[in-house]
């Protein structure tokens, strides 16, 4: 899961949304430079978000695979030690 969080964030390529050509009316290159900031700004965050979230979940795997590895460890000298 943590990996497939990473792989779409780097398929995203780049979070900043280009600068849109001339649209010919200066309230229309307003607002499409106000939607742009916006939506950069926000699909920045949701990026960092995800970021953050699979190097939570990796983390969380790295636990779960150790407290394994430290069960079976256990297991295994309790059996061949009686």
């Amino acid at each position: 899961m943590a990996s497939k969080a990473r792989r779409t964030v780097g398929e995203l390529g780049s979070s900043v949304m280009t600068t849109p050509a001339d649209a010919g009316h200066e309230w229309v290159d307003v607002a499409a430079a106000g939607f742009r900031a916006a939506w950069s700004d926000g699909l920045a965050a949701r990026v960092t978000d995800t970021e953050d979230f699979a190097d939570r979940l990796g983390t969380t795997a790295r636990i779960f695979d150790e407290g394994t590895d430290a069960a079976k460890a256990e297991i295994d000298a309790m059996i061949w030690s009686g």
